[in-house]
């Protein structure tokens, strides 16, 4: 059974660094578990990994799209297990990094998202939440259900809403029978075994990571890229005008905020954000955790002590 290693965290934790590292220990290639850097021309606000940070490893499922097309999870899921196909053929390790939970969760357990079973008096009982306590209301249902999701859908979009939720749904692993669930899948998914690595962070360390970004994007070139996204007028349900790290500076757009205030909003959007992604990890996802405050060395050799048990 192939190995395949999944490294996942909150954004601003090391990802990337640690995926590149390990790839050149390994001989492996890339693919981003990401929703947001799926799309051309979004470089900054995505964190995109730049050629020089690359290293020579190359990365997979990265600029596939416009900013304007749909792109779904099962479209995701699908391209991803093609590429992990298409770098094993060539002799090399599979690496998936990012910070999309659904993403992962996809792949990792063979998620059909063709033949969910549709409640349907679980969804009336949405739609009646919805009419009786508003859009706002079901959306931070949403929220602490699937934070990916709930950054990409609008609240008004309240069929995209409740689809998601019945999603999440049915698709979440309780906690106390993780390993047994694994154990499944990957009898199920002969193929491949996954081994799924969280990088978790001491809070205010993570914090102040988060804030030093935001800055240094703000100084590479986040605004250019907001004010493109801005100007297209796309609808208030696409993806990019939802998710976190865009929208935030079209106040400062339209004359209603400093670009201080707006940076300081994405801020905390993004600390926000993070908490979310680490409860999702923890949640639905069978991880291994690593210690954040090690260097990517001693965490390089950690997996690999794990993986070749």
């Amino acid at each position: 059974m192939e190995k395949v290693i999944c490294i996942v965290g909150p954004t601003a934790s090391g990802k990337t660094g640690l995926a590149i590292e390990l790839a050149k220990k390994i001989d492996a290639e890339i693919i981003s578990a990401d929703s947001m850097q799926i799309y051309k021309e979004l470089d900054v606000g995505t964190a995109k990994v730049t050629e020089e940070e690359a290293q020579g490893i190359p990365h997979h499922i990265i600029d596939v799209c416009n900013v304007e097309d749909k792109f779904s999870v099962a479209d995701f899921k699908k391209m991803c297990y093609d590429k992990i196909e298409e770098i094993l053929s060539r002799g090399k390790k599979v690496i998936i990094a990012g910070g999309t939970g659904l993403y992962v969760n996809s792949v990792v357990y063979n998620m059909n998202f063709d033949e969910e079973e549709t409640d349907i008096e679980y969804r009336k009982e949405l739609e009646n939440i919805a009419k009786e306590n508003g859009n706002e209301y079901l959306h931070k249902m949403l929220e602490e259900l699937d934070p990916e999701s709930a950054n990409e859908i609008h609240m008004n979009n309240v069929k995209r809403v409740i689809r998601a939720i019945e999603m999440a749904k049915n698709t979440k692993l309780k906690s106390i029978h993780m390993e047994e669930e694994r154990e499944r899948i990957q009898k199920e998914n002969s193929k491949y075994d996954f081994f799924v690595f969280c990088i978790e962070q001491e809070r205010e360390y993570l914090y102040n990571r988060i804030n030093l970004r935001v800055d240094l994007m703000v100084k590479d070139g986040i605004l250019e890229e907001a004010k493109k996204v801005y100007d297209m007028k796309l609808p208030k349900d696409n993806t990019c005008m939802q998710a976190i790290g865009y929208k935030e500076f079209f106040p400062y757009f339209e004359g209603k905020e400093t670009l201080e205030e707006a940076t300081e909003t994405l801020k905390k959007e993004t600390r926000h954000y993070a908490k979310r992604q680490l409860t999702w990890f923890n949640n639905k996802l069978d991880c291994i955790k690593l210690d954040g405050s090690k260097g990517k060395d001693d965490l390089v050799d950690e997996i690999l002590r794990y993986i070749n048990k």
